[in-house]
């Protein structure tokens, strides 16, 4: 009550008094307007909003009875092969039980009993041991004299695998442009004696056509000397290998 007297408290015998009084104490700072009650309109009874077009009369397609009405119906199968579901307690660490340490050891039984080492490339086989033979016989040295060496030669294990591809190639090319071959007849594989007496055949083959185009050439001196003196060397190791 005392707030609502308060403009009573103002001197109006100053100017700025009876203005603030004017202002709010008296009638004119609490009008009495009478304002008019709102009349609305009263709404219908609508039934719930139901989205997706359903009808009226059906079921809410938001509930979950259908759910539990097929997790009911869930096939055997699926219940025994489903994923385990976890729980936060399952993820705390501590120690193991007995099926667990027994399940860990099946696991590693099992594995020490399926394991087989890794397949690798021996270095110590037959083919190794051959093809070092041949490179110390046909790849050069310097622990030796030019004249008591055959010189750094192709390996025959070397020709051969070009051969073999060189043939490779052959038939490719005559299968793209069709023609039809024959089944060739089995050859037996040649020995690792005749392979090198056809290799060093073509060695003194070779260098008795560059000893006769440089003889023709008119050249002289050492290269000649040097040629005429593998060929010599590989005629002695050809007559020793025969």
């Amino acid at each position: 009550m005392a707030q609502n007297k308060a403009w009573q408290a103002f001197d109006t015998s100053t100017e700025a008094g009876r203005m603030l009084k004017k202002l709010y104490g008296g009638a004119a700072g609490h009008p009495n307007i009478a304002y008019p009650k709102l009349t609305t309109k009263p709404r219908k009874h609508q039934p719930k909003f139901i989205p997706g077009g359903a009808k009226l009369d059906a079921s809410d397609a938001r509930s979950n009875s259908h759910r539990r009405e097929k997790a009911s119906t869930v096939e055997p199968w699926r219940k025994k092969y489903s994923r385990p579901s976890y729980k936060p307690i399952d993820f705390v660490a501590r120690k193991r039980n007995t099926a667990a340490i027994d399940e860990i050891l099946e696991d590693m039984s099992m594995r020490n009993a399926a394991y087989r080492p890794p397949r690798v490339n021996g270095s110590s086989t037959d083919a190794e041991k051959a093809r070092l033979q041949e490179i110390a016989q046909f790849g050069g040295g310097k622990a030796l004299p030019d004249e008591m060496t055959l010189g750094k030669t192709t390996l025959p294990s070397e020709r051969r695998a070009q051969l073999l591809e060189e043939a490779r190639v052959e038939r490719e090319w005559r299968k793209r442009r069709g023609v039809v071959e024959e089944p060739a007849a089995p050859v037996e594989p040649k020995s690792l004696q005749t392979q090198e007496i056809e290799q060093i055949s073509r060695e003194i083959d070779d260098r008795a056509a560059f000893l006769e185009e440089a003889k023709a050439m008119g050249l002289k001196g050492e290269p000649i000397k040097r040629v005429e003196m593998e060929i010599t060397t590989r005629k002695h190791e050809l007559e020793r290998r025969m």
